[in-house]
């Protein structure tokens, strides 16, 4: 009877060691991505235009890459919003932007390309609470990070790019869990 017990006692706690590993990976380091066409813009846009954007946590920063190609015109900014898919929501961190970006960059907003002229390139960078914008019709608050991630876990924050030709967005994908 002693030995059953023993058993029993240590599968309960292996599986609560499990649950705790788990709980605390979904608290942690995590990676995100976001395919971005023409196709999920709103209004769709017809372009050659791709990217992919991959972010990973690391407590309390974010790293990320944003490889793009093929746009009509030079790319003037990149942003994560705030909105779930076919809507569009407000800005509430920068990912690139530069002296063509029809409203002001962020001071140490990554460049998206040097002159601004580029159809294709490759942008790195990190992003902490520091970076976080105020979205005050979302209740967004500036330097929530927290929040922030929030948004991203729930699948209700999409990157966008900007071009020249399209001011407003040429392409856009919404970011999900995952490296994909």
């Amino acid at each position: 009877m002693t030995r059953s017990w023993a058993i029993r006692l240590l599968a309960a706690l292996a599986a609560i060691g499990l649950t705790m590993t788990v709980a605390n990976a979904d608290e942690g380091s995590a990676t995100f991505a976001a395919h971005l066409t023409g196709f999920h813009e709103t209004t769709s846009i017809l372009t050659d235009g791709t990217a992919n954007f991959r972010a990973t946590v690391h407590g309390d920063s974010v790293s990320y890459t944003l490889t793009f190609s093929g746009t009509t015109s030079g790319v003037t900014m990149s942003h994560l919003h705030f909105a779930q898919p076919g809507v569009n929501g407000g800005i509430f961190v920068w990912l690139c932007g530069n002296a063509n970006a029809p409203i002001p960059v962020p001071a140490g907003t990554p460049m998206c390309s040097v002159d601004g002229l580029q159809t294709s390139g490759s942008v790195t960078g990190t992003f902490t609470a520091a970076n976080i914008l105020a979205v005050g019709a979302q209740n967004v608050s500036a330097n929530d990070l927290a929040g922030a991630l929030r948004i991203i876990r729930a699948g209700d924050a999409y990157a966008n790019i900007h071009t020249v030709k399209f001011p407003a967005g040429e392409i856009r994908g919404q970011v999900h869990f995952g490296d994909d």
